[in-house]
């Protein structure tokens, strides 16, 4: 099994183009939880790939994306009212 962690990411994006483009990345790499809000199980290599390719997507002066990586034991202790954190299986998402 490939050692992944869970990981938060969250975007504030000015322009609708930049921000769809960026939303159709995260999107291959977890799900959405938030308008704004994504989880992703990754390797270390998936999180670098991720962060290369957005950070050709956003306009640094203008956008943000912050990306959290969540410990193990710090996931046991997330709390979540209303509806469920959707299951993120840890093999569930692949590359193309």
């Amino acid at each position: 099994m490939r050692a992944t962690t869970l990981t938060v990411m969250i975007y504030d994006v000015t322009c609708n183009r930049r921000r769809a483009r960026l939303h159709a990345l995260l999107k291959q790499y977890g799900v959405r939880v938030q308008w704004s809000a994504f989880e992703a199980r990754l390797t270390p290599r998936e999180r670098d790939r991720l962060l290369r390719r957005a950070e050709q997507l956003i306009e640094v002066s203008t956008d943000r994306l912050i990306v959290y990586a969540i410990s193990a034991k710090a996931e046991s202790s997330i709390v979540c009212f209303g509806r469920p954190r959707p299951r993120i299986a840890e093999e569930g998402f692949y590359l193309v």
